[in-house]
């Protein structure tokens, strides 16, 4: 009988995380007799369910994972809607399948993965003993430097070369700017009391300058860029530990301004009152990173203007999605304020609109 691939949560069943770790090479003779499922990070993903799967076998097999994670997609709402329009999942298991093996980096082990519609899904190492990061809480600036580190390393051994030009399945772009002079008055009439007047100023002038800040980015030199890079993607090694953090949710990965995922972090994630002042030097720590990884003909001053320039780019992100979460209540309601806020004060901090023609 033929294996029905999970839509929602119920469908997880022992037949299938059976089906899934034996295909995958990772179970030989054993089979799962069950499993206790609990959904993790409720509130905090948007193009995707997360599950971990706690899993007891008929007999015992060295080495069978006790526990996985299963990550499928959304059941409805727009959130899916835009994941299939941008293939976010057959997106992230080539990142897995082409990328991760390449890294230095500490990436989750992929088991198995369904990247045929309609049911998308993803078998994964269980990571649950490391530290979730939290974005509504917001990260300190010891945890920023050590992120961009981590994403630098990753960039680097991308960086303008023909091993990026290679993953012809990665896009140059999420399209996030393409509707935003539609939304903006939109944005600014639900969401303005999170920007004060220098925020509001810069995303009504932005609105004149989409098609320059689209062909600025395509002139600059392209790397691997997560696009999503924010504290809910992150997990943090317990207390004690020497390992990394880890980078989570590669499925809006794209080829552009690796300075994007320094502005995203930074404008999305970190505390205001720890951020204030540094920025730049977080910039610096991962330009270094980028040098010290062989980077070379990035100066300094390039790696400024496209961090202006990936802060504004970033600012299409909110203005794109607010429609989404309009009325929300909860996590998702305090989520949103704390990027809308972050966001645009970060961008008037650095100064982000000083590159925009006059």
């Amino acid at each position: 009988m033929a294996i029905k691939d999970p839509m929602h949560v119920d469908e997880i069943t022992p037949e299938w995380v059976t089906h899934a770790l034996k295909e995958g090479g990772f179970l030989k003779d054993a089979s799962v007799k069950s499993i206790e499922k609990k959904v993790i990070g409720d509130g905090k993903g948007f193009l995707s369910s997360v599950v971990q799967v706690k899993i007891e076998y008929d007999t015992i097999e060295k080495d069978a994972p006790v526990s996985v994670v299963v990550k499928i997609e959304p059941e409805e709402g727009g959130f899916k809607d835009f994941g299939d329009e941008l293939n976010a999942f057959q997106r992230e298991i080539h990142f897995y399948r082409d990328v991760a093996a390449n890294l230095s980096i500490r990436l989750p082990k992929l088991y198995y993965a369904v990247d045929t519609p309609p049911a998308f899904s993803m078998v994964m190492e269980d990571l649950s003993y490391y530290i979730p990061g939290d974005q509504v809480v917001g990260m300190h600036e010891r945890q920023v430097m050590t992120t961009v580190e981590e994403i630098a390393r990753i960039q680097a051994q991308y960086w303008n070369n023909d091993t990026l030009e290679k993953l012809t399945w990665m896009p140059d772009t999420n399209g996030m700017s393409d509707d935003y002079a539609d939304k903006w008055e939109s944005f600014v009439e639900h969401y303005g009391y999170c920007l004060d007047d220098k925020g509001r100023e810069l995303c009504g002038k932005l609105a004149r300058f989409i098609d320059w800040k689209k062909d600025e980015i395509q002139k600059r030199p392209k790397t691997i860029v997560h696009s999503d890079l924010r504290e809910d993607n992150l997990l943090f090694p317990p207390l004690g530990s020497d390992d990394s953090i880890l980078i989570l949710d590669w499925q809006l990965t794209v080829k552009s301004i690796g300075a994007f995922d320094v502005a995203r972090l930074m404008g999305g994630s970190e505390l205001p009152k720890e951020r204030k002042g540094h920025q730049f030097g977080v910039l610096k720590r991962w330009h270094d990173t980028l040098i010290e990884q062989g980077v070379r003909e990035y100066p300094w001053e390039e790696a400024v203007y496209d961090f202006r320039l990936g802060t504004l780019a970033f600012l299409c992100y909110p203005v794109h999605f607010h429609e989404e979460v309009i009325g929300a209540q909860g996590r998702t309601k305090l989520l949103a304020e704390a990027i809308f806020t972050r966001s645009f004060s970060s961008a008037v901090e650095i100064d982000a609109g000083s590159i925009l023609p006059e």
